[in-house]
């Protein structure tokens, strides 16, 4: 089942159960699989766009997810050499130094910042209890000009609790933070799939282009769609 250390109200595999169940897939059943499917698109001349973990939840949450990352890494290398890797998470264990250390070895890290404001962040991504902005926006700083980050820009009602992360104050404290981090580049997006939470409204696309216009004009590289 899910297993996050977030509980966004957008996210596309629905809420976390509140009892996880099941296991994490074994190591060795996954090294398998890759190479049987890298080596079925060769065979097939199907092509191959970037190898992405992304998983049902976090995917630096695997116990083995360094030793994962090596093995895909070598793989990757064999098969497909000229392809990227993306990790796709929520940054949160980035305070390892086991992971931040495999997290760097991926040609594509990119880490999830979806308000630089406290109230915000917890409303939109529902973290554990003991998250704290402030450490993880240091912990970004660490990664300065090798990494990407992700934002989700949306607009809503939770609990009687009105968010909307497109608001000048939101944009301009998000701005603030990317100066900081100074990642490869920015890719701001809003709603695609049907989120776990109905109420939850896409933020339109002359919105998303007037934010990564202003983003843009503070010297952040953008992506958008």
């Amino acid at each position: 089942s899910k297993l996050c250390s977030y509980n966004c109200i957008y996210c596309e595999c629905g809420w976390n159960p509140e009892k996880p169940q099941g296991e994490f897939v074994d190591k060795h059943l996954f090294f398998q699989a890759l190479e049987q499917k890298l080596i079925s698109l060769l065979e097939s001349q199907t092509p191959l766009d970037v190898l992405t973990y992304a998983g049902n939840g976090e995917p630096t949450l695997h116990p083995d997810f360094p030793e994962i990352v090596l093995k895909t890494i070598a793989l990757r290398n064999n098969y497909f050499p000229q392809k990227e890797i993306v990790l796709l998470t929520n940054g949160t264990t980035i305070t390892s130094p086991q992971i931040k250390d495999i997290v760097l070895q991926i040609e594509k890290p990119v880490l999830k910042l979806d308000s630089a404001i406290e109230q915000t962040i917890r409303a939109i991504n529902l973290p554990s209890a003991n998250f704290n902005l402030k450490n993880y926006l240091e912990q970004l700083y660490l990664l300065k000009e090798k990494i990407y980050i992700q934002t989700m820009f949306l607009k809503g009602n939770h609990f009687g609790t009105n968010i909307d992360n497109t608001t000048n104050d939101e944009v301009n404290a998000l701005i603030e933070q990317y100066k900081k981090i100074q990642p490869k580049a920015v890719m701001l997006y809003s709603l695609d799939r049907v989120p776990p939470l109905s109420s939850l409204i896409k933020v339109d696309t002359e919105t998303l282009r007037s934010i990564a216009n202003k983003i843009e004009a503070a010297g952040i590289k953008t992506i958008w769609v």
